[in-house]
C-alpha cells in the first residue's frame, strides 16, 4: 500500500470540466447537480438527466456487498476491494441484465411505498469518475430495503437499493477533491421535520440521522481504489459514480406511524411528504450551524449537500406496471 503522503498527488490528478431564499426551507429549485468549492469560486452546473446517465457502482472491501435482491453478476473488482453496479443506475437499456429495471437515481426525492415496511440507510462517500480518473466528490447515502424472501427456504435477508423510482439518491451540490482532503472535512447528516405537520418553516425542527463521521479513512479507500483500476474495468471509459461505505452498520429510517393520511382518512394511494433528509460534507465545524444558512452562503462554504424529501407513496405491488425484477420483492414471486 502506498503511503498516505503519495495518495494526495493521485487524487488530485485529473480534473473535469463541464461547461445562485434559505436553503432548506423548500424544496430543491431543479434537479441539477451543481459543482462548488471551484478556483476563483467559480460554479458549474452539471444537467440532472445527464447525471442520471451515469452508472453506479457499490465498493466494498470486505466482500460483503449485501445487495443480493438486485444484484448485478457483471461486477468489477480491484487487488482489495470489489465494485458492483446498482441495476438501472444509469441508461444503458442495451444491457440485457437491467431489463425491467427503473434508473432509481434522484436529487429531490426519496420515495417509500406503503407496503414496504422498513428502509435503512447509511452514509456514503460518492466520487465521479471520469474515464477510470477522479473528478469531484459528495456526501452520499445508500438505500436499502431489508427483505426476507419466504420461497428461499433459510430465512436469508435479500437486501434490495433499486426497489423503484427515486430510491437512490445523490447530493444536489458536489465539491472538489481539493476541499475533500482537508483535514475538517467531514460528514453529518440530519432528519427535518415540523412538529405541527404544516408546512411553516417557524416550526422546523431537526434530528441527528448520522453523526460526525472523518473522511480521511475513506478518502485512502478512494485513492487505492482508482489506482488499481486498470484499462480493461468498466469505469476506465465514460461516466461513473462509485460509492464508498462510511460505516458498516445500517440505521432504520423513521417509520410514517401517525402520519397525517391515517389520522385524516386520506387516500392511501396519494403522495405524502413526512419529512426531509439533510446530508453534508463540509470543512466548517458543526454541519448542523449550516441548516439555517443562505444558499448562496452555503454555495461560498464549498460545502457537499444531499437534500431529499422522503414521501409516502402508493404500493408497489399494486402498481399495474409492475415489472418482473421487482416481483421478488413487492409479491414475494
Amino acid at each position: 500500500m502506498m503511503p498516505s503522503s503519495s495518495l494526495i498527488p493521485l487524487l488530485l490528478a485529473g480534473s473535469l470540466i463541464i461547461h445562485s431564499t434559505h436553503a432548506f426551507s423548500a424544496p430543491a429549485p431543479s434537479n441539477g447537480i451543481k459543482i462548488v468549492g471551484l478556483p476563483g469560486g467559480q460554479i458549474q452546473i452539471l444537467p440532472g438527466m445527464y447525471v442520471q446517465s451515469f452508472r453506479r457502482w457499490i465498493v466494498d472491501d470486505d466482500g460483503n456487498i449485501n445487495n443480493k435482491g438486485d444484484y448485478n453478476e457483471k461486477s468489477t473488482s480491484c487487488a482489495s476491494m470489489q465494485a458492483e453496479p446498482i441495476k438501472g443506475a444509469g441508461h444503458f437499456s442495451n444491457l440485457p441484465e437491467d431489463e425491467g429495471w427503473v434508473n432509481p437515481t434522484t436529487t429531490t426525492e426519496l420515495w417509500w411505498p406503503r407496503d414496504l415496511s422498513r428502509l435503512q440507510i447509511r452514509p456514503m462517500m460518492n466520487v465521479l469518475f471520469r474515464s477510470g480518473s477522479l473528478s469531484y466528490v459528495s456526501v452520499g447515502l445508500d438505500v436499502r430495503v431489508p427483505h426476507e424472501n419466504e420461497n428461499n427456504g433459510d430465512g436469508d435477508v435479500e437486501s434490495w437499493r433499486n426497489y423503484g423510482m427515486n430510491s437512490q439518491p445523490i447530493a444536489r451540490q458536489w465539491t472538489t477533491l481539493e476541499i475533500a482532503m482537508e483535514k475538517l472535512f467531514h460528514m453529518e447528516g440530519f432528519i427535518i421535520y415540523n412538529e405541527n405537520g404544516d408546512d411553516s418553516d417557524d416550526d422546523q425542527k431537526h434530528d441527528t440521522l448520522f453523526p460526525s463521521l472523518n473522511v480521511q479513512d475513506v478518502m485512502q479507500r478512494v485513492a487505492i481504489f482508482s489506482a488499481e483500476l486498470d484499462s480493461l474495468s468498466p469505469l476506465a471509459e465514460g461516466f461513473h459514480i462509485a460509492s464508498f461505505p462510511m460505516m458498516e452498520n445500517w440505521t432504520d429510517l423513521p417509520s410514517s406511524t401517525g402520519s397525517k393520511n391515517k389520522e385524516e382518512g386520506k387516500d392511501e394511494d396519494e403522495t405524502e411528504i413526512i419529512y426531509k433528509i439533510v446530508c453534508m460534507a463540509t470543512s466548517e465545524p458543526f454541519a448542523n450551524k449550516l441548516l439555517d444558512m443562505d444558499e448562496d452562503l452555503l454555495t461560498m462554504s464549498a460545502t457537499s449537500v444531499l437534500e431529499v424529501e422522503v414521501s409516502l407513496t402508493a404500493k408497489g405491488g399494486d402498481s399495474p406496471y409492475l415489472t418482473e425484477p421487482y416481483k421478488p420483492l413487492y409479491l414475494n414471486k
